[in-house]
């Protein structure tokens, strides 16, 4: 059975919103924190334990509530005095439930957080957790003045993404250009994470893209098959090995996926792979329509990624584009698709990590995240909401997207927008919270036409044995963002007491400052609150790209000037 409901909001503590998941599932109940069983009172306690030692700003928590006898209520207070209260149903035993409470209001130090449970009877249990709350807010700078705040943390960095295209199927100069091109998007723009597409029609017993390959049929008759599944055999639990080709799969790998995770590697980083399921054509037999199926195309994909090559993917995106007319998966088959597959991989030694939904329209995303919230256990598999910005990007869609992170704890990537620029990307992560980006494929060669900003780089391939790599107009503005904010950097408050100077403020992993300025127009601004150190200031406008200023050295309590000449972006990153 399953719940779900979304609360008013309250100014008690500012809870935001409040859903609730729940499963049926028999257990015994635990009574209270005496660590005695009974079935008289239900259990109650705290999940994610390790993330509510010290807080900040905006909080996910959930609590889990088991009762033979049904949940009939689930309350989060704070000092005893209540944040919110969702209520369950008798019928469900077992129930987990999230609250989204912003901290701002408190008084920074200790404060106690309880959880309540009521069964069906009215009987309650109770359960405390100690909390630290760390918020120092600043006061609003005036003028051209940019203040960081460390102590208010958002969103953790993940990776600046890719999609696995880079003209290797169909530039001749492809071998004479792919070793400096991975080394340019690897350490000039800084790509840390790629999209791997794997086409539905690796399902079917006949191999058409290796058929196109070695020019047994041509591509537009490969085009026409790449999308047709033909089910392996009747029994979704039974892997047919011959009703699977790979060779599309194992092309990408091979000759994107592997070199670059070779170059981030030599950087002491890694390469996150998201591998992405493409559904654009229809079928006699489709995964979309037996949940059972599509699982076992996805453990049949893991299975073969680990055996040939011995990794599996970081993330898994669920369908690409489910709301557009050519794949056509409706939030309930995304949903069930997810909950299915999660637990195949389970079953077989594989840890889920599931991006969705992968929308055209960021509009339509609140309402796919919904209902996999209201699908028994599937959200537990969803690690990243992923969106694209074809339509629908507003900031209210954004900020909604943005609250549904909060509540279920999970990061949010907006993960296609063909011509995507650097305005797109600073709200994104300023609005968004985005965790990651991107914009779309890695290259292309000039057949596919102008820089319209549908790949990062631009390869001039009319003389094959000397290639020239481009790098995009909006590629270069995107630079000052890729290739400082790095993954496992963590966004902290900047504020502005000028517009026209719009900050974003990062520490990195290494425990490095980064502030990312979007100007408006060019002059003169100061930053206060860099930790002492030297900084490198880079700028890219209009006119000019990745123009170096001169170090700047910061002592404690000093402020940084820098200034950019026209609109455009300016990064100050720690040495």
């Amino acid at each position: 059975m399953k719940y779900y409901t979304r609360l008013p909001k309250t100014f008690a503590f500012g809870l935001i919103v409040a859903f609730a998941t729940t499963f049926v599932t028999p257990c015994r109940a635990h009574v209270g924190t005496n660590g005695s069983y009974t079935l008289s009172s239900p259990s109650v306690s705290f999940l994610r334990t390790k993330e509510l030692g010290r807080v900040s700003g905006q909080v996910s928590v959930a609590i889990h509530s088991n009762d033979p006898s049904g949940i009939s209520r689930v309350d989060l207070l704070c000092d005893n005095v209540q944040i919110g209260s969702i209520p369950v149903s008798p019928t469900v035993i077992d129930s987990v439930v999230y609250f989204a409470w912003d901290t701002s209001s408190l008084a920074n130090g200790k404060h106690i957080l309880r959880a309540k449970a009521v069964n069906s009877g009215g009987a309650q249990t109770t359960i405390d957790r100690p909390v630290v709350v760390r918020n120092f807010p600043i006061n609003t700078p005036t003028g051209n003045t940019i203040a960081l705040n460390p102590y208010v943390k958002y969103q953790t960095m993940r990776g600046w993404e890719a999609t696995d295209q880079a003209g290797q199927l169909f530039s001749p100069a492809w071998n004479n250009y792919k070793d400096a091109l991975f080394d340019t998007a690897v350490n000039d723009l800084g790509i840390n994470r790629i999209r791997l597409e794997l086409l539905s029609g690796a399902e079917n017993p006949v191999d058409y893209f290796a058929q196109w390959r070695a020019g047994q049929i041509t591509e537009s008759q490969y085009n026409a098959k790449r999308y047709e599944i033909i089910n392996d055999d009747a029994d979704p639990n039974h892997i047919n090995p011959s009703g699977f080709k790979f060779s599309q799969l194992d092309s990408s790998i091979n000759n994107v996926v592997l070199p670059m995770k070779q170059r981030l590697a030599a950087r002491g980083e890694r390469l996150w792979v998201n591998l992405n399921y493409v559904d654009f054509g229809s079928s006699t037999f489709e995964h979309k329509t037996s949940p059972a199926e599509y699982a076992e195309f996805v453990l049949a994909t893991y299975q073969h990624m680990q055996s040939v090559f011995g990794f599996v993917p970081d993330t898994w995106e669920v369908v690409l584009e489910p709301d557009t007319s050519t794949a056509n998966w409706s939030a309930v088959q995304v949903a069930a698709a997810i909950k299915t597959a999660g637990d195949k991989l389970v079953a077989n030694g594989f840890t889920p990590s599931f991006t969705a939904p992968s929308v055209t329209s960021a509009s339509n995303a609140p309402s796919y995240i919904d209902q996999i919230s209201q699908t028994n256990g599937a959200m537990s598999y969803v690690s990243e909401f992923s969106y694209h910005r074809y339509t629908g990007a507003s900031g209210s869609i954004l900020q909604q997207i943005s609250d549904r992170a909060i509540l279920y704890d999970k990061r949010v990537g907006m993960l296609e927008w063909i011509g995507a620029d650097y305005v797109a990307l600073h709200q994104d992560i300023k609005q968004g919270r985005n965790s990651s980006w991107q914009q779309f494929c890695l290259a292309g060669p000039i057949s596919w036409g102008p820089d319209s900003g549908d790949r990062y780089f631009v390869i001039d391939d009319s003389v094959p044995a000397s290639p020239v790599i481009t790098m995009g107009s909006k590629t270069k503005f995107l630079t000052q963002y890729f290739k400082f904010i790095r993954a496992g950097s963590r966004r902290i408050q900047a504020l502005s007491g000028n517009q026209n100077f719009d900050p974003l403020g990062f520490v990195n992993a290494n425990g490095k400052y980064v502030v990312v300025v979007k100007a408006g127009s060019g002059g003169s601004f100061s930053i206060q609150g860099l930790p002492p150190g030297t900084y490198g200031i880079t700028y890219t406008t209009a006119n000019e790209y990745g123009v170096a200023l001169p170090d700047a050295s910061v002592t404690p309590g000093q402020a940084l000037s820098a200034s950019i000449p026209a609109f455009g972006v300016i990064t100050i990153y720690g040495r």
